[in-house]
């Protein structure tokens, strides 16, 4: 406590010194001595310092005329430093008040000397400026505010043409593509309703291909080969007079890894007891199609997997064996020296050409057979694919006729599709 109450004392005195020596050096009383010891006392004493300048100008002794040796711009540094303070409040007033004239002024306010007015034009001045610059700029913020809604709603406007346009012309688009497909001289080997030209172009060509390669490259093997692989297949409790084969992959099912979010998974056993995972996707309307086309044709599967496979996914689609009546699977194909497996219906003893129809999506698999062949568009996962659907009308016709192999030529023209430009 007593080092504080020093602390002060000492801090009082010092201030009433400080008073003490400012009223000495800027006494007017002691000026007014001799000329001969004002001048002395002029060549000892040092230059005032910023602050007392300052005070000079704050007290009102000294004027712009007073001292000529003063430079101005310490003349004038003090004063706007103080008018500057005035006029940030006046500013904050002005901006922020409710006056809406920016010219705002207090006539019972005006100076009456001459640095008063001149501070105070400088004032006014300075005032007028921000006032008008800040109104300035609130219109301009508001102008860009204008335009930027404007444009906002141009652009909006543009979008939503935009937007329009492109929906008329994807719909042009789809009306010229859906033109174009309906006319197309082999159209009529999708027949769900509804493909799009990629799709399309490109089950043609892999179709076309097939029946190229078929033609002009396979070989057929001799009677003694054929017989060697003739089988038997088990008939029907209700003997039908249209047999069907129906491919696996790709045409009932699709089999995929696990990854891909599988429909269903099932167990699969080898000839040495190894055990395997099958995942793969069932095809929309499989087991529908199944059932219509069990009433007019003797099913079965041939496929170019191997047995285990096959009977795994064929166990999972008719677990009662209702509709599928037998397999044929890799060994019963006849495979190529570039490892193609085709799928020759002489093998079947049981079975008359004329009689049999075989659904794959690779053309090349009927290849000896492209008259008993019906290609089908390949399928991966596509839940709104109806390919098999609009494929039982077809089917349903061709359980009535006599050859089935004369009704697929007169309608699916598969030997004219081999000669065709697809460019």
């Amino acid at each position: 406590m007593d080092n504080i109450y020093k602390f002060k004392a000492s801090s009082s005195v010092g201030h009433l010194k400080s008073l003490n020596n400012d009223k000495q050096f800027y006494s007017e009383e002691e000026s007014s001595k001799k000329e001969e010891e004002e001048k002395q006392l002029k060549k000892q004493s040092k230059p005032p310092s910023k602050m007392s300048q300052f005070s000079q100008n704050a007290t009102g002794y000294q004027t712009d005329d007073s001292d000529k040796e003063t430079p101005k711009k310490n003349k004038v540094g003090p004063s706007s430093q103080k008018v500057s303070k005035f006029r940030n409040l006046v500013n904050s007033k002005k901006i922020e008040g409710d006056n809406d004239d920016p010219n705002f002024d207090d006539d019972d306010d005006k100076p009456t000397t001459i640095q008063q007015q001149v501070q105070h034009a400088q004032q006014q001045s300075e005032d007028q400026y921000d006032v008008e610059q800040q109104a300035n700029k609130m219109q301009q913020k508001y102008a860009k505010g204008e335009v930027g809604k404007s444009t906002k709603v141009k652009h909006s406007n543009t979008q939503q043409s935009m937007d329009v346009n492109s929906d008329v012309e994807q719909m042009k688009n789809k009306q010229n593509q859906e033109g174009k497909l309906r006319n197309h001289p082999f159209r009529h080997l999708i027949y769900g309703p509804s493909i799009g030209e990629n799709s399309f172009n490109k089950f043609l060509q892999l179709t076309q291909r097939g029946l190229v390669y078929a033609k002009k490259c396979l070989k057929g093997p001799s009677d003694k080969f054929i017989k060697s692989k003739m089988v038997q297949l088990q008939e029907c409790p209700i003997i039908k007079p249209k047999t069907l084969l129906l491919d696996l992959d790709e045409t009932l099912i699709h089999s995929c890894s696990l990854r891909e979010n599988p429909q269903v998974t099932v167990t699969v056993f080898g000839d040495y007891g190894e055990e395997a995972k099958i995942h793969f996707n069932i095809r929309p309307f499989c087991t529908w199609f199944l059932q219509q086309m069990n009433q007019l044709f003797t099913i079965y599967v041939f496929t170019a997997s191997s047995s285990a496979y096959a009977n795994a996914i064929v166990n999972y689609l008719d677990p009662k064996k209702q509709w599928i009546m037998g397999i044929l699977s890799r060994g019963n194909c006849m495979e190529t020296k570039n490892g193609f497996f085709i799928k020759d219906l002489r093998i079947v003893g049981n079975k008359q050409l004329k009689d049999m129809v075989i659904v794959d999506n690779l053309a090349h698999s009927f290849g000896f057979q492209i008259d008993n062949g019906i290609p089908i568009l390949e399928w991966h996962n596509d839940q709104n694919d109806q390919e098999l659907k609009y494929l039982a009308t077809y089917l349903m016709e061709a359980a009535e006729q006599e050859d089935i192999r004369q009704f697929n030529i007169q309608r699916l023209k598969l030997d004219q599709l081999i000669e065709y430009n697809l460019d």
